[in-house]
């Protein structure tokens, strides 16, 4: 996701899928620290200028992991 998001890589395929990984936010799909594979997905279709409101996984999310849960972006 790191590759898809620094080179630009936007493909129709590529964002459903990310969408899709947007909603893996449970315990077993931690990354690093307290941020998850669903955090890394948001970032990354964020990062390629996806709207905020059209991304599953965001809009999943409180007020808090809002605003102050993506400084990597």
């Amino acid at each position: 996701m790191t590759h898809i998001g620094k080179e630009g890589i936007r493909i129709e395929e590529i964002f459903k899928k990310l969408n899709g990984l947007s909603l893996k936010r449970e315990h077993q799909d931690k990354l690093l620290g307290h941020y998850k594979l669903g955090d890394l997905a948001i970032a990354t279709m964020i990062k390629l200028g996806e709207k905020e409101d059209e991304i599953t996984g965001f809009k999943l999310l409180d007020e808090f992991e809002k605003k102050d849960g993506f400084p990597f972006i």
